[in-house]
């Protein structure tokens, strides 16, 4: 009787347990919050095509603040992108108003980043481009540093510096893909 009495008791309070903590029990879909919102831009890059954010709607992409005067540490993440992330949209922008360099000059420098004596490694697939006034919007002053846009617009995530983890770049490139 005693067993009954608890059964009868045991289901109500579960029931209102569930009503009262709603999320905590069932599916663990989490909704991911973004950093903001990308600023507007509108560029033209080393291809000769002008990219914005407009463009660039519905879609995940990635964007590469870099400068042209930053070499192993940016040009590292550029093929380290290249390598691992499979088709990801990439585009690089520079933080720097003020260089003698051209676009296609930094273009170059970065595909040579990986070319060893005869072996001249990979030609990256990126529009290179100026980014000053979006970098400057986001008070993006580390060089590189990426985020992760998706296709609304919305940065889903962001990282400064050398990528010591592929899982976890694979981690952030999930969330726009």
């Amino acid at each position: 009787m005693r067993n009954a009495l608890n059964r009868r008791l045991l289901m109500p309070i579960l029931l209102s347990l569930m009503m009262l903590l709603p999320g905590c029990i069932g599916d663990d879909d989490e909704q991911i919050e973004s950093l903001g919102e990308m600023p507007e831009f509108d560029a033209v890059a080393d291809d000769g095509q002008t990219y914005s954010k407009s463009s660039m709607m519905n879609q995940g992409y990635i964007v590469l603040f870099s400068a042209e005067w930053c070499n192993a540490p940016c040009h590292n993440v550029m093929h380290k992108l290249y390598n691992n992330l499979d088709g990801a949209t990439v585009i690089v922008m520079s933080t720097d108003s003020s260089t003698d360099i051209t676009l296609e000059e930094w273009h170059e420098d970065a595909d040579d980043y990986d070319d060893e004596e005869e072996d001249t490694g990979v030609d990256l697939p990126y529009p290179f481009m100026k980014g000053v006034e979006a970098a400057e919007n986001l008070g993006i002053n580390a060089r590189p540093t990426l985020l992760f846009v998706n296709g609304d617009g919305l940065i889903m995530a962001q990282h400064e510096g050398a990528i010591d983890s592929i899982d976890d770049l694979q981690d952030m490139y999930d969330l726009i893909s």
